[in-house]
């Protein structure tokens, strides 16, 4: 089992979490939000009291931008933790896939997935294109 973690700016993990509740009732993932005030050590210490709870266990954070400040402190964790994977564009669909697969798969299957999955959710919706019949 991957453990894993949301972690985003403002209440989007918290939403996030109880959004993939709203279609998979109870989940083994925990939201850490980034809120105004706070900055990525902040973060850190939010994310580093959760993983502690099981050091041994593979854990995913799955943050909503690359670079931010969520992402800067889970990549920092990351540095230090093999265990630990970070992987951007927290969305429903991913959070989704996610939790969906996260007992069935290591770490590296789970952000493997989850990449793959990440370029197939965003689309554009074009119109038909209706050919014309000869009468």
């Amino acid at each position: 089992m991957v453990n894993a973690l949301f972690c985003a700016h403002g209440k989007l993990a918290s939403a996030m979490l109880e959004s993939v509740q709203m279609v998979y009732g109870t989940t083994s993932v925990q939201a850490v939000e980034f809120v105004p005030g706070e900055n990525a050590s902040d973060i850190v210490a939010k994310l580093e009291q959760l993983i502690s709870l099981n050091r041994e266990a593979e854990w995913l954070i799955a943050v909503d931008l690359q670079c931010g400040s969520p992402w800067n402190a889970a990549a920092s964790l990351a540095m230090h933790n093999a265990r630990l994977r970070v992987i951007s564009g927290l969305s429903l669909p991913l959070a989704l896939e996610l939790v969906d697969n996260q007992n069935s798969m290591n770490i590296d299957e789970l952000c493997n997935h989850l990449t793959k999955i990440a370029l197939q959710t965003c689309v554009v919706w074009q119109p038909l294109e209706i050919a014309e019949e000869d009468f």
